[in-house]
């Protein structure tokens, strides 16, 4: 995130290649925020799906993340949270 936000789309790249690689099993959510910080919705959504079928605790915060904040104005978090038995 600190390379997208320097303007440093390869070394951002080069760094969520190598996360989703070694952490895809077990670090979903986290790659789910990285895409909603960089304004990627449709993969943060498909990785918070992946993270929601592997019963991750961190989707705990959900609702309070502030790095999925670009996400909450979209019909699918609200579904998103629905599916999760949460309130909207």
């Amino acid at each position: 995130m600190v390379q997208y936000s320097l303007h440093h789309p390869q070394e951002s790249q080069q760094a969520l290649d190598e996360l989703i690689k070694t952490g895809a099993a077990d670090q979903a959510y986290q790659i789910a925020e990285i895409y909603a910080w960089r304004g990627e919705k449709d993969k943060a959504f498909m990785w918070l799906d992946r993270d929601y079928a592997q019963h991750d605790g961190g989707l705990i915060g959900v609702k309070t993340d502030k790095l999925l904040g670009s996400l909450r104005a979209d019909a699918r978090y609200a579904a998103f949270l629905r599916k999760m038995n949460l309130p909207t």
